[in-house]
Parts: structure tokens; C-alpha cells; sequence
């Protein structure tokens, strides 16, 4: 399949360094080394902070709760899915 679309790198004298040293190592060229490096990964997408802080509180509130009812103590079971309601409100 012909390749058709070009796309342009920029990199420091650095990190191009670094990147032909293991190009010389693994012996292949730089397109193939790319193309195979791209497609090949998968990407994460970045999640804030505050959202993992926020997800972080509303797992300790289930594992509470998850407590409280094995325990047998149900009267803090709706304050606290109440408490998990505003936070996910909070989040939207």
C-alpha cells in the first residue's frame, strides 16, 4: 500500500541522538521505527487531577457503605449515598 501522507517531526539535537543510537542498535530506519512505535501504542488519555481526587472519595464512601451493611449498621447507608449523589453531581 503506497504511503501517501507525510507528517514532520521536530526534535532537539538531544533527543535525535538518543533515537539514532537505537536506530543503529536495532538496525531499521526511522520511518519504520515510527510507524511501528505509533500504531503499535496505545494511547491514555490524561485525567485531572481533581477528578481522580473526586472518583478517590466516592470509592472510599462504597467501601463504607459496603462496611456498614455487611456489619449489619444500615443507618449510615443513606446518609452516605446521599453524600456520593452530591459528589457525582459535583463532578457534572
Amino acid at each position: 500500500m503506497p504511503k501517501d501522507v507525510r507528517k514532520t517531526l521536530r526534535f532537539s539535537a538531544e533527543e535525535f541522538a538518543q533515537i539514532q543510537a537505537e536506530l543503529d542498535r536495532a538496525n531499521i530506519s526511522f520511518s519504520t521505527f515510527a510507524r511501528s512505535a505509533i500504531l503499535k501504542k496505545k494511547i491514555k488519555l490524561p485525567i485531572e487531577r481533581e477528578y481522580l481526587y473526586e472518583l478517590n472519595r466516592i470509592g472510599t464512601n462504597l467501601n463504607q457503605i459496603a462496611k456498614a451493611v455487611n456489619s449489619g449498621e444500615r443507618i449510615n447507608v443513606l446518609r452516605k449515598l446521599i453524600e456520593i449523589e452530591a459528589q457525582i453531581k459535583a463532578l457534572s
